[in-house]
C-alpha cells in the first residue's frame, strides 16, 4: 500500500513538472487562471478551487469583569465581583469551550472568595436553512467551586440554540438548557434539584460587523423552594481589530432571585 502511494505521488510529481504545474492542479500554468490553489483543493478545468478539503481551525481567549449585587453560588444578596476566563477552539461546524472565574464576595464577618464551577462544553451547527442555524451542544460542570460540605460532584448539560437572520443584518435567536445536578443534598441546610433555562431575544449587526443585542431568560435554581431567575439582558459586541474585539453586558434582574444590576465587559483575541 506505501509503495503504491509513494508511486503514485512519484507519477503525480513527475507530470506536474513536465506539464509545468507549478501548484501542482492538473491545470498547465499557461491555461490556469488560479495559480497557486492550495494542494487540498479540487479544481475545475481551468485550476479554480470548486470545493476545499482543508477545515481552518481558530481560537480565541476572553477575559473579563462581571460586577453583581448577588452571590450566584448562595443567593446572598451581597456586592460580588467575578473574574472571568474563557477559551474557545473552531474547526468547522464544531466547536469548544471553557470558562471558568473567580469570584469575590462581600459578606459579614468577611469575605467570601474562591473559584466557581469551571464548565467545559463542545458544540456543533448546521444550517438546514440558509438563513436558519441549530447547534446542539453538551457539557460538564467541574466542581472547583467549595461549598463547604464536601458534597460537590460533576454536573451535565445539554443545549440547543436556534437562529434566524433576516434583512441580512437582524436575527431572532432563543434557546434551551437542561442541567443535570448531581451534588448530593445536605439534611436540613439545602436541597438540589435539575434546572432548565430558555432565553429568547432579538440581535442586530452593522457591516462593521459591530453588534447589539435584546434578550429575556429564565432559569430555575439549583437549590429547591427558589423562584426562577428572571433576566433582562443587553449585550454588544464590537470589534476592535482583526484579532481584538470587546463584548459588553448589562443583566436587569427581574425576579427577587436575580441581582438588581449586573454588568460585565469582557476583552478578546482571536487567532
Amino acid at each position: 500500500m506505501i509503495k503504491a502511494l509513494f508511486s503514485i505521488f512519484i507519477v503525480s510529481t513527475l507530470h506536474a513538472e513536465f506539464m509545468n504545474d507549478a501548484d501542482f492542479d492538473g491545470v498547465e500554468d499557461a491555461q490556469d487562471k488560479c495559480p497557486d490553489t492550495p494542494f487540498s483543493d479540487l479544481t475545475d478545468t481551468y485550476g479554480c478551487t470548486i470545493r476545499t478539503l482543508y477545515t481552518q481551525t481558530s481560537y480565541d481567549i476572553i477575559m473579563g469583569l462581571d460586577l453583581s449585587r448577588i452571590n450566584s453560588n448562595t443567593l446572598e444578596n451581597t456586592k460580588t465581583s467575578n473574574a472571568t476566563f474563557q477559551a474557545d477552539v473552531y474547526h468547522g461546524a464544531f466547536s469548544a469551550q471553557l470558562l471558568t472565574s473567580y469570584f469575590q464576595s462581600e459578606k459579614s464577618p468577611s469575605d467570601d472568595y474562591g473559584w466557581n464551577d469551571t464548565q467545559l462544553n463542545f458544540f456543533y451547527a448546521f444550517k438546514p436553512l440558509q438563513a436558519f442555524t441549530i447547534q446542539t451542544g453538551i457539557g460538564v460542570i467541574l466542581p472547583t467551586y467549595s461549598s463547604g460540605y464536601h458534597n460537590e460532584a460533576t454536573d451535565y448539560r445539554g443545549n440547543i440554540t436556534l437562529k434566524y437572520t433576516f434583512e441580512s443584518q437582524f436575527n431572532l435567536f432563543g434557546g434551551t438548557t437542561y442541567t443535570l445536578i448531581k451534588d448530593k443534598h445536605v439534611p436540613r441546610v439545602t436541597n438540589y434539584q435539575n434546572t432548565n433555562a430558555f432565553y429568547g431575544g432579538i440581535g442586530y449587526t452593522n457591516s462593521k460587523n459591530n453588534s447589539v443585542n435584546l434578550s429575556y431568560s429564565q432559569s430555575e435554581s439549583i437549590y429547591t423552594k427558589v423562584v426562577p431567575i428572571e433576566m433582562l439582558s443587553l449585550g454588544t459586541f464590537i470589534p476592535l481589530s482583526n484579532n481584538w474585539f470587546v463584548l459588553g453586558d448589562y443583566h436587569y434582574g427581574v425576579s427577587e432571585s436575580a441581582s438588581d444590576h449586573d454588568v460585565a465587559l469582557r476583552v478578546g483575541y482571536t487567532f
